[in-house]
């Protein structure tokens, strides 16, 4: 038999005229200096469009074609937007062409996740229009992928390298980063050729030396924001956050305590701001600040010892029990006329007991059921502008991590195509790296402090809705705790007329009741009321307001 007849039997299927494919692009480039200087972008594009003809591709979308940061995939809004674009097309292009995949991203794992992604899932390719690699075929989606894991990899055995030099460097009493606030940095590595010296000097600016004045005036009881105030008539305007933070960096008083030196502390080679004894005196007012109350041995009937002040001689009360009778009693410590006072109202008190005054104290500014929204809505924006300065510095370390990020690059561009010596290349490594890491964590804290505004929110109203209950309830520290928070300065008693007067109110509860008359006396809806936030901005912590409660 004639084998023709079993041809009609094979899956061989004669070609059919190829079909001109789709394609898209994308360019970038990381500086805006590059972006303007060496026209990397438009020769980007030159080669797409070559590349596209030669290939028989129909060059159909661009996207790019401006300076980007490739420090994160989908922080770029052109990578994002190109990424979206492609899940929501109802016509997927057949492949994504790129000048080189470095341009297309630098982090790693998070761009294979990405390749995966379009590549396995969606079926759009990418294209290395320099090499002609294609994820079309195994071999060139496993190159593609080698290349995003070798950049990963350099970066690691960069940091191998570089980081036991680091080390050293801080042993020996460097400083490794930007000088801090009040210093300027002389050395080998400045781009100020003014300060360009063979051997690192942090030295004291004209700022440093009227910062050493603000330590002693710290020191001498002054609180932060009249420290501020001081500050700015001699012309140094500087947030609340980075003077706080100044407070807490032993690198001021000349010692380095780097996080690469796995624990150690060591003495800098640079001129202190203050003294080691100076620095450790704000410490403990940092402390007792933050604490606001102390641990003692006041008994659970009488929390109001030492926290009420008599009126006619400005004396502390103490108390006292009667064991015999369980009874306990608050007296001024000068003996004034009256002013022994029974602390619990009893069914023979012939008077109102002071602790069941202070209950009716707290219920008096205590937040009613009707003013809640209006009292969040004033908190809310409070805290908005509180953290105005957090926001703004925020902000602001975002755009000094993109600018190192962009030195970055532009440094191993040099490295790798103008041919930078390799001992240069490393130490300007070193100093972009370290400046990326620390303004990475100062970003980090700041972010972490501006983040939970409505818990702070809802916990401010879950506590000034039930003060008096969380008093009555709590144990004596929780009890100290309240007090102190409520009213910072403690209260006069007029012993003669058992009556409280109110030094100092924290601010939070005293706008409560101006609040509730606000409202009140509105025939409109309240909840258009909005005070101005400086009502409760002023002097107020709001954080306080939970006392771990």
């Amino acid at each position: 038999m004639k084998l023709e007849a079993f041809k009609k039997f094979s899956t061989y299927e004669v070609a059919k005229e190829i079909k001109k494919e789709n394609v898209w692009s994308y360019t970038r480039v990381s500086s805006k200096e590059q972006f303007t200087s060496n026209g990397s972008v438009q020769n980007q594009k030159s080669v797409a469009h070559e590349f596209a003809i030669e290939n028989n591709y129909n060059l159909t979308h661009e996207f790019g074609g401006t300076y980007e940061s490739a420090k994160g995939d989908f922080t770029r809004s052109e990578f994002k937007n190109m990424i979206e674009e492609v899940r929501k097309s109802s016509t997927k292009p057949f492949a994504i062409m790129i000048f080189k995949m470095s341009r297309f991203s630098r982090s790693g794992s998070g761009g294979i996740s990405v390749v995966h992604e379009l590549v396995d899932k969606i079926g759009v390719h990418l294209i290395e229009t320099n090499t002609g690699l294609s994820t079309a075929t195994p071999r060139g989606k496993n190159a593609i992928l080698a290349k995003l894991v070798e950049a990963e990899r350099e970066n690691i055995e960069r940091l191998e390298f570089t980081i036991p030099g680091m080390k050293n460097l801080l042993r020996a009493g460097n400083w490794l980063g930007t000088a801090p606030f009040g210093y300027n940095h002389h050395g080998p590595r400045v781009k100020d050729y003014e300060r360009l010296s063979h051997k690192q000097k942090l030295v004291l600016n004209d700022t440093g030396k009227i910062l050493q004045k603000a330590w002693q005036w710290k020191i001498d009881g002054k609180r932060d924001f009249e420290i501020l105030a001081d500050l700015q008539t001699f012309g140094i305007s500087i947030t609340k956050q980075k003077l706080s933070d100044m407070w807490r960096k032993p690198f001021y008083c000349g010692v380095s305590v780097h996080r690469m030196l796995d624990g150690e502390a060591v003495l800098g080679n640079w001129e202190p701001m203050v003294s080691k004894d100076d620095f450790m005196k704000v410490q403990k007012i940092i402390e007792k600040n933050n604490i606001g109350y102390t641990v003692c041995k006041i008994n659970e009937k009488r929390p109001l010892t030492g926290f009420v002040t008599c009126i006619s001689c400005g004396h502390k009360l103490t108390s006292y029990e009667v064991k015999s009778k369980g009874l306990h009693y608050y007296t001024c410590q000068n003996k004034c006329e009256g002013s022994t006072m029974n602390a619990e109202t009893l069914e023979k008190s012939k008077k109102e007991g002071i602790n069941n005054l202070f209950i009716q104290l707290l219920e008096e500014i205590e937040l009613k059921d009707g003013i809640v929204d209006l009292f969040k809505k004033q908190l809310r924006y409070s805290i908005d502008y509180i953290n105005s300065d957090d926001l703004e510095n925020e902000k602001s370390i975002k755009k000094e991590i993109n600018i190192l990020t962009d030195e970055l690059e532009k440094l191993e561009e040099k490295y790798i195509f103008q041919g930078l010596p390799k001992q240069t290349y490393d130490k300007y490594f070193i100093k972009i790296q370290t400046e990326i890491q620390d303004k990475s964590m100062q970003l980090e804290k700041v972010q972490n402090k501006i983040s939970n505004r409505d818990e702070v929110v809802d916990r401010c109203v879950s506590i000034s809705n039930n003060i008096s209950k969380y008093w009555v309830s709590g144990d004596v520290n929780t009890k100290l705790k309240i007090q102190k928070t409520v009213f910072p300065t403690g209260l006069v008693i007029d012993a003669k007329n058992r009556q409280y007067l109110t030094k100092e109110v924290n601010t939070i509860f005293a706008r409560i009741p101006d609040l509730t008359r606000d409202t009140e006396g509105q025939k409109k809806d309240a909840s258009s009321i909005l005070p101005d936030a400086s009502y409760l901005v002023a002097g107020t912590r709001l954080e306080r307001a939970t006392f771990g409660l």
